[in-house]
């Protein structure tokens, strides 16, 4: 399975119509073991990026006034741009973060889609 495979699944769930781990992993567990290995680690892995990439910025480190949430809420975070699919993680800004975080308009956590 490939990337794009990867980024149709992610958006095919609708991580923002309800917020439903559970219907998600419900819906994935239909995956094969390996397709569902590489979803899991495709969406590990979009998290982990963006988590590096803007943790100067959450933290504070960056000369901004950082992006107020716990480490908890920052995984859930970061989880919650990669459920809302490819466009919106590519063009995620710092600005787009902290106004998410400001707002708690992130619900925890995408990555629990990821049990079998």
């Amino acid at each position: 399975m490939n990337e794009q495979k990867c980024w149709q699944l992610i958006e095919a769930a609708r991580w923002k119509l309800d917020h439903s781990y559970k219907r998600i992993s419900n819906e994935w567990s239909e995956l094969s073991d390996d397709n569902f290995k590489t979803l899991k680690e495709f969406i590990h892995s979009k998290a982990g990026l963006l988590s590096r990439t803007y943790q100067d910025a959450w933290l504070g480190r960056d000369g901004g006034p950082g992006i107020d949430v716990s480490d908890d809420s920052w995984s859930d975070l970061v989880y919650d741009v990669v459920g809302r699919g490819e466009e919106f993680y590519n063009t995620v800004t710092v600005e787009q973060l902290r106004e998410i975080a400001d707002n708690c308009d992130y619900e925890e956590s995408f990555c629990y889609c990821c049990q079998k």
